[in-house]
């Protein structure tokens, strides 16, 4: 192997909770160098990932809720869409697309998907997650767990 490039942290924000296929997730972006975030890819992006949502959004094991990741990389961009299930399971899947054309996001199939950075994002709402949801009996406080956010 041979690193191209060192590592250095990337302009990350969280940016709105939003509401997909009945799910409330919260939304973040990352950045490579002075890449741009698309609005027109993540409305692509978007569409393409609510359809990858069991439904019901809500059901006694599943809360409705998770995050997605709409990443601008070096090569390509990716969106990483993730849900809570079967109480204490993360689903992930992640949609990629070459930097030329806002509306090709396919589904990547062939291995995960989580670079160093989307990974710093999936623990703290890992974290989050056990704090607010997984940490007692009984019901949950679902809106802390949305209020709870990185950077």
């Amino acid at each position: 192997m041979r690193v191209t490039e060192p590592f250095a942290p990337r302009e990350r924000r969280f940016a709105e909770v939003l509401e997909l296929a009945g799910y409330r997730l919260k939304l973040y972006t990352v950045r490579y160098a002075d890449r741009e975030l698309s609005n027109a890819a993540l409305d692509y992006a978007l569409s393409a990932a609510g359809a990858l949502l069991p439904q019901p959004a809500a059901t006694d094991t599943r809360p409705g809720l998770g995050f997605a990741i709409h990443h601008a990389g070096r090569g390509m961009d990716f969106f990483v869409l993730a849900w809570w299930d079967e109480e204490n399971e993360l689903c992930i899947r992640v949609l990629a697309r070459a930097q030329n054309d806002v509306r090709e996001w396919r589904e990547v199939r062939y291995h995960a998907v989580g670079c160093v950075w989307d990974v710093e994002i999936i623990a703290f709402e890992r974290d989050a997650y056990v704090a607010t949801v997984l940490a007692r009996a009984g019901e949950p406080d679902l809106a802390a767990y949305l209020r709870m956010r990185l950077g």
